[in-house]
């Protein structure tokens, strides 16, 4: 163990020297999420081609040379399944990181593999085996195991060698740039989770009126402040069915707070603050309450013709070698649909027209929707059956 746990600002330093030189390393974290406001992170686990390491952030002052290192575009990050990694490095560089490279993702452009563990990706594209037992271990406690070493060792001592034989596979196929591409839009999606109207996902807020949104937004607001302070999971502040409870009955004194069943002790703590919120809600001029979301009518034949694109995908995904899951779900089907048919093709393309996914299936799942192209099956034994024909 000596030598592969690091605990100390110099050996740190010194780690962060030899990644900034050799410009590509394996990187992995663990972390405790469930009684956090973010999670914890507990172990940073690196490894180059001459050297693997953890690192202990209980330990080390300042970590900030690292996450500089994952944000800037000249060293190359190879991950599996990073999307806590990207909003770490959001969280502590303040950016996304530039060049960043996940395997998992890569695989799901190769094979119709995806999501695959790390378990399964290192067994199917190098043949070794590795360890799962620690996978509920608690990564906060203090001494390590040597047993906790080795796993999250593990965890990083295969990235290198998978990246490379994703990287000869994908050029052959022409997709190298398809993995960039996607790489990079992930970032986008797991650095918007945290922005823009996020108490429009409470649940059920679709069904309120524009008042009891006002409501929703000032309860949430304050819940995010309460759960940073205490650095709590905002949930156990004050669930998403009290909010929108409070929000619907609307309480008029400070008692009528509390009668809901569910509140507990906190929250009658916290009743003078909940009861401070509705009442800021309820002074709001109409015009500065929330506006309902301007999500388009759903037409009942919307999703019929969803499910026809979607037979007409994974017919393409199998000619492909592609995983279905990693070019489109039945939401991206619909978006398509409706922007296609309804909504005449006004503002930004869906994601299935954009990008590598329209060499895959956007000119024909568009001319399926149009009447250009009539599906066959053309043989049942083959693992593209289909046959997309011109019509006459």
């Amino acid at each position: 163990m000596p030598g592969r746990l690091i605990k100390t600002q110099s050996a740190f330093d010194t780690l962060c020297d030899h990644i900034a030189d050799t410009g590509l390393v394996a990187f992995d974290t663990e972390f405790v999420s469930e009684s956090y406001y973010r999670p914890r992170l507990c172990l940073l686990q690196f490894a180059t081609t001459e050297k693997q390491a953890i690192v202990d952030p209980f330990e080390i002052e300042c970590l900030d040379r690292w996450w500089q290192l994952f944000a800037d575009d000249e060293t190359t990050v190879v991950a599996h399944g990073a999307r806590e990694e990207v909003r770490f490095c959001l969280h502590f560089a303040q950016a996304p990181p530039r060049k960043l490279v996940d395997v998992q993702v890569a695989e799901g452009l190769l094979s119709r593999g995806f999501p695959l563990s790390y378990k399964a990706l290192v067994q199917r594209v190098i043949n070794e085996r590795v360890d799962s037992h620690e996978t509920r271990t608690d990564w906060g406690k203090r001494p390590l195991a040597k047993r906790q070493i080795d796993y999250a060792l593990e965890d990083v001592e295969h990235l290198l060698r998978i990246w490379e034989e994703q990287q000869k596979a994908l050029t052959k196929l022409g997709r190298l740039q398809w993995a960039w591409d996607e790489f990079e839009r992930r970032n986008g999606v797991y650095a918007a989770e945290d922005e823009g109207e996020r108490w429009r996902k409470v649940s059920g807020v679709h069904r309120l009126s524009r008042r009891e949104m006002a409501i929703v937004r000032e309860l949430f607001d304050w819940r995010d402040e309460q759960a940073q302070q205490r650095d709590k999971p905002p949930r156990t502040i004050l669930r998403d069915d009290l909010i929108t409870d409070l929000a619907r009955r609307k309480p008029r004194s400070l008692p009528d707070v509390t009668t809901t069943r569910g509140m507990r002790s906190g929250h009658r703590r916290d009743a003078e603050d909940l009861f401070a919120c509705v009442q800021r809600a309820m002074a709001l001029p109409d015009d500065e309450c929330p506006k309902k979301s301007s999500n388009h009518r759903a037409e009942p034949q919307e999703d019929v013709l969803a499910k026809l694109l979607g037979i007409a995908l994974a017919d393409r995904c199998s000619e492909f070698g592609l995983s279905q899951s990693i070019v489109g779900s039945m939401s991206d089907l619909q978006d398509l649909v409706r922007w296609h048919a309804f909504k005449g093709r006004t503002g930004s393309p869906p994601l299935l027209l954009q990008g590598w996914r329209a060499e895959v299936c956007g000119n024909v799942l568009t001319d399926l929707l149009d009447g250009r192209v009539s599906i066959r099956v053309a043989d049942y034994q083959q693992e593209a059956p289909l046959c997309f024909e011109p019509v006459e």
